[in-house]
């Protein structure tokens, strides 16, 4: 489940397992933990018998069970639902609770393909990337991307992209963004795509898109000279950490191992300046 989840109650050897990701339960802690971590995916049809049969054999909570199927009968909505199960332990607060069914009021009657993307947008900004990554995979393979416009499909395979830059790498990356600025034509996409070839070292394949995409001389340069201040930047913070690993190790007492590497620091920069 990704967290450390302290059970009071029942925890089976038969899990629960939910079909739309795969993910499995094994008590009435990691079923709330789950609903409370997976809001945009909470639909009435969630709330089947064969969940509700597992509450009530496999963590003996028939009471529970058996509220849960009344108001399955009664045609009761997924907040209501969701409140029954999250009081059934002792997981969360009141006020986390009360904090997620406000949360749920905001996205009802929300398009799945909606919730689907702002669950994305969310792993993505908690830089839980691989997660981000499947869950764009899945939307743009599901049957609802066919309500997308062009614009909206290439803005979620440009943070796709994104995602994939930080599993997979640049040559991943690249292919995305492309894939996404002939859908979305936003200047930023294609920016990302031409600085991810520029750092594949892919020098003539950038002059090409260049043209292809008749990127403006002005455009060139702003791309060109950003990319040259990040490299200096990356330039600055390695020498930075150079210089307080030999400060750790002078005070550490380990001054061969200092005169060693301050003699091959003073090395470098001098091969640096003769290539001026």
């Amino acid at each position: 489940m990704g967290k450390l989840i302290l059970c009071s109650g029942v925890r089976t050897k038969r899990p629960y397992g939910f079909a739309s990701n795969g993910v499995r339960v094994y008590s009435i802690e990691e079923l709330c933990y789950y609903l409370f971590h997976h809001v945009y995916l909470i639909e009435e049809e969630l709330f089947c018998d064969g969940l509700i049969d597992w509450i009530q054999t496999e963590l003996n909570l028939p009471d529970r069970a058996e509220k849960l199927r009344q108001l399955k009968s009664q045609h009761a909505d997924a907040k209501t639902m969701v409140t029954v199960i999250l009081c059934s332990a002792d997981y969360y607060t009141e006020y986390e609770i009360k904090s997620l069914l406000k949360e749920l009021d905001t996205i009802a009657g929300m398009p799945k393909v909606k919730r689907s993307c702002i669950k994305a947008n969310n792993n993505l900004s908690q830089k839980r990337y691989t997660e981000a990554a499947a869950e764009y995979e899945r939307l743009l393979d599901s049957p609802a991307a066919t309500e997308l416009s062009p614009e909206d499909y290439g803005d979620i395979q440009h943070n796709l992209a994104i995602a994939k830059l930080h599993t997979e790498g640049f040559k991943a990356a690249a292919i995305r963004f492309e894939q996404a600025y002939n859908r979305n034509h936003r200047e930023e996409t294609l920016q990302q795509f031409l600085y991810s070839l520029l750092l594949l070292g892919q020098e003539e394949l950038y002059r090409n898109k260049l043209k292809e995409y008749q990127v403006s001389e002005d455009q060139q340069l702003m791309i060109e000279s950003s990319m040259q201040e990040k490299k200096e930047e990356a330039a600055q913070g390695s020498l930075m950490a150079e210089i307080q690993n030999l400060k750790q190790t002078k005070l550490q007492g380990r001054m061969n191992e200092y005169y060693q590497k301050t003699e091959e620091l003073i090395e470098g920069w001098k091969a640096q300046i003769r290539q001026i």
